[in-house]
């Protein structure tokens, strides 16, 4: 049972008097129950938990009958989102978020109402809003205001009645302006304990979950470690609603260029419609490596079936343009020796590379000059790779020695390395036509990471080098020290707040998050099916807002998009040329997006972006021709266009910021 840590503790009451005073107290603590009442001054009032309704992610409601009871809803995080990711609730209303993610995260809002502490897994936040009006909320690790894993929350001026709670899925297909559920039957206690809890309403009748409209988004699939790499499947879907009468569902992974599926079983939602499970490969096989869609069907009850029927209600599917380059992270890269994943070599190789630095350390200790020599220049071979500058025989002992694949970890002749490689193809899936949010999220923190852990390998090569180079053994005690830490690094990332928090940020994560958040890029999201008979038609879409327009108000604009760009004029009509010779044009990089729209210049205009952010950020050509280098918060760079056609461009430390101008 969750606990709201902002509900106070039945408090302990001291009686003082004769024992006719306690007495006294206690016939009226009794009268007052049997009124079905309770003293509107005691806040001593202990709630038993409210049945659950199907509304959100396990959202539940307290009797109408009893207004001192507020109604709740409980917000999952999973997945590195909110779920749901918009939930509407009354004024009074509880919201319980709860981290099911490994990763810690936290819940803060836009305007700084309210701020969680750190949650560790399992652990839960709760806040209650009194005040109607639209909250927007983030998780300041992962995302900011709007962008990256960020949620939106809209409290009405209504009473909290129960089953008015509903989700932005349920808001499709079931009407707010009337109640949807019978309230449910809360018992109240008051201080004295031998006072029976008195129901003051009827039993609860849950609504069962409704069908989603066709394209809501009901869950996410992603890829885990299990035994192997990538051997594992986990289900979350946040409501699944009953089968039609005769039917069961069942879920499957698919390979779309064959005929290779695997059914997962049938599907059975819990009390509040929703169904998480786990899925392993039974030969430890990647199934990354060839799967790429999931889909629930409705079948009969008996027999089980060997194939999916073609009633599928719900889908997801990993875009192919993309797929190619996930997979080259976590499953195969023709480049490679033996062909393994990018992400994979590369988690391989730190590993090795921090055994290394242990054995270096040893030898320290040991006080063996030639060992530490020989563990140097393991490090620099595997380190550089078999192409790489330095490579050889370092220690001159007439034999090159390399415990390293060969690939190397940094760019050496023709080799990318694990790290370019891997930032390199997580940035190319990000940029792949159709490419989620998911991928163009977790992409750019593969690049941060790969910048992190490329740092610390290149200082520990070059400590190497100098322990190589060493006569005594006092001269080679604090380069080891500094090798070994930064090899834990290098593998572990780095806590910068003290806070037990390891975060795809600069300066802070390493190899192992790098690997978290490739297989986070690997997300399917499960998505209701226009083969659903029951589904009801999607909303629809809204139209795209003009020029130089405010953004429609019911959702932010997507992570890594961009809008109409800040010009020191104002705003041309649509498809209008900005600038000319010896004019500038204005761009400020702010909330991670560069302006607010594709810009249309004429030749010879100068544009200039300033970093608004307190994340830093660069202005880089997709061709390389300019860069800005980084830009720390207020510091600004200039490029004047003089050859007309289209130029791309995004943000090296933040691929998925990404923009364009066009020059005529």
């Amino acid at each position: 049972m969750l606990i709201n840590k902002n509900i106070q503790r039945p408090r302990r009451i001291a009686f003082k008097g004769s024992l006719g005073l306690i007495l006294a107290s206690l016939v009226l603590s009794l009268a007052l129950a049997a009124c079905g009442d309770s003293p509107t001054a005691t806040p001593d009032v202990t709630t038993a938990a409210a049945a659950p309704t199907t509304g959100g992610a396990g959202a539940s409601t307290s009797a109408a009958a009893n207004p001192a009871v507020p109604a709740t809803i409980n917000v999952e995080i999973a997945s590195f989102k909110f779920n749901p990711a918009e939930i509407t609730v009354a004024a009074g209303t509880t919201v319980i978020w709860t981290n099911k993610d490994s990763a810690k995260h936290n819940v803060i809002a836009d305007d700084k109402s309210f701020e969680s502490p750190t949650l560790e897994k399992g652990a839960s936040y709760s806040h209650k809003f009194e005040t109607a009006g639209t909250v927007g909320y983030f998780c300041s690790f992962h995302g900011s205001p709007g962008q990256g894993m960020a949620a939106k929350l809209i409290v009405t001026a209504a009473a909290p009645v129960a089953g008015a709670v509903t989700t932005a899925a349920q808001a499709q297909v079931v009407p707010t302006t009337a109640a949807q559920t019978t309230a449910s039957a809360v018992a109240t206690t008051t201080a004295a304990p031998t006072v029976a809890p008195v129901t003051t309403a009827p039993p609860a009748q849950t609504q069962a979950p409704q069908p989603a409209a066709n394209g809501a988004l009901i869950g996410t699939i992603n890829f885990r470690d299990d035994v192997q790499q990538t051997d594992q499947l986990v289900i979350n879907l946040e409501t699944l609603p009953a089968a039609p009468t005769g039917r069961v569902f069942f879920g499957w992974l698919l390979n779309t260029a064959g005929a290779n599926n695997i059914n997962l079983g049938q599907l059975v939602a819990g009390a509040n419609g929703a169904v998480s499970l786990k899925y392993r490969e039974p030969k430890n096989a990647n199934l990354l490596a060839n799967y790429d869609k999931f889909i629930i069907t409705t079948e009969a009850l008996d027999p089980t079936p060997s194939a999916p029927s073609a009633s599928v209600v719900y889908s997801g599917q990993l875009p192919g343009p993309s797929l190619i380059h996930i997979r080259h992270l976590l499953v195969s890269f023709p480049a490679t020796p033996g062909k393994i994943g990018l992400e994979v070599g590369l988690r391989n190789q730190a590993q090795e590379l921090r055994r290394q630095a242990e054995s270096l350390r040893d030898a320290q200790q040991g006080s063996n000059l030639p060992e530490i020599k020989l563990r140097a220049e393991y490090l620099v071979n595997l380190i550089e790779g078999s192409k790489g500058q330095d490579y050889g025989d370092l220690n001159k002992d007439g034999k090159v020695q390399n415990t390293g694949d060969g690939y190397g970890l940094l760019k050496n002749g023709d080799q990318l390395g694990y790290l370019d490689g891997s930032k390199e193809h997580a940035g190319l899936a990000a940029k792949a036509e159709g490419a989620t949010e998911d991928i163009k999220l977790h992409a750019g923190h593969v690049g941060i990471t790969v910048d992190n852990a490329s740092g610390w390998v290149t200082a520990i090569r070059d400590r190497s080098l100098s322990l190589l180079k060493a006569t005594e053994l006092t001269a080679t005690e604090p380069l080891v020290r500094e090798v070994l830490v930064l090899a834990n690094q290098t593998v572990q990332g780095v806590d910068l707040k003290g806070d037990g928090q390891i975060q795809p940020v600069p300066g802070s994560g390493g190899v192992l998050t790098s690997y978290q958040h490739a297989q986070l890029m690997a997300a399917i999201p499960v998505k209701a099916t226009a083969t659903d008979p029951a589904a009801p038609a999607a909303a629809a879409p809204t139209t795209a807002h003009d020029h130089g327009a405010e953004p429609p108000t019911t959702a932010p604009p997507a992570y890594g998009t961009t809008v109409a760009a800040v010009t020191t004029a104002a705003a041309p009509a649509a498809g209008a040329a900005l600038g000319g010779p010896g004019q500038e044009v204005k761009l400020n990089i702010s909330q991670f997006k560069f302006g607010t729209g594709p810009l249309t210049i004429k030749a010879g205009t100068k544009v200039t972006w300033t970093n608004q952010d307190t994340a830093p950020h660069t202005a880089t050509a997709d061709n390389s021709s300019w860069d800005s280098g980084t830009l720390q918060k207020g510091q600004s760079f200039s490029f004047v266009f003089n050859k007309p056609g289209l130029v791309k461009y995004h943000c090296e430390i933040h691929p998925n910021m990404i923009a364009t101008i066009t020059v005529v």
